[in-house]
């Protein structure tokens, strides 16, 4: 049973981008289908009177459906090259700040950027997954480190920790704690995935729930 849950669970956990990418993929191919319609009903108005068979090759769904995949890939290169400018960047800045703004809509755009944001961001080594204590002193919960800050105050080195919910690792939430204040572990990002989506079931058999002497010491300290 624990090997049926774990392949499951890693089937899961493959099918998850599939499915998303699926979405992503279906939705821009709507938005140009809807584009293309009134221009092909446009070109056909325009060409019946003097060339039928060029009607014919136009009103095909074959035709249709190729200018729809064009119209698509060229919006999602002209989206690609327009968030990688410092123009672009800062339009989507707004575009995001909107959005986050709106109700559920907010939510759901929000959820899916941090999480996308999680797994493009590079630490110092890789992904790290650690324990944070949440939601009081006593509970930890397991989180993923994003990137490395510095207390402007007391030069203390921070991180910034992503924290998925089960089951739906978008749904998660972001905290800054102090370095010395989480415990690292050995897990890899698709068994702290595996783990939250389960709701524990399926995961590693061991983890080290105890910060290090060191962080110990250096909190007591401070």
């Amino acid at each position: 049973m624990i090997s049926i849950k774990r392949n499951l669970t890693a089937g899961l956990l493959a099918a998850i981008p599939l499915w998303v990418t699926w979405l992503v993929i279906a939705f821009v191919l709507g938005l140009a289908i809807d584009l293309v319609g009134p221009f092909i009903e446009w070109m056909v108005a325009l060409v019946q009177p003097e060339s039928p068979r060029l009607v014919e090759v136009l009103s095909s769904s074959v035709f249709q459906n190729l200018l729809s995949i064009l119209v698509a890939f060229v919006f999602l290169y002209w989206l690609g090259w327009l968030t990688s400018n410092f123009l672009g960047r800062r339009l989507m800045m707004v575009f995001d700040t909107v959005l986050e703004k709106m109700p559920f809509v907010g939510k759901v755009y929000g959820g899916t950027k941090r999480v996308i944001k999680v797994f493009q961001s590079k630490p110092e080594k890789a992904q790290q997954v650690v324990l944070i204590e949440y939601p009081h002193p006593g509970m930890k919960t397991v989180g993923l480190v994003t990137r490395t800050l510095t207390d402007t105050t007391s030069g203390q080195s921070l991180l910034a920790v992503y924290v998925p919910t089960t089951p739906n690792p978008t749904s998660g939430f972001l905290e800054i704690v102090p370095r010395t204040s989480v415990t690292p572990t050995d897990w890899s990002v698709n068994d702290a995935l595996a783990f939250v989506v389960s709701g524990g079931s399926v995961g590693p058999d061991a983890v080290a729930y105890e910060p290090p002497e060191q962080s110990r010491s250096e909190t007591r300290g401070s």
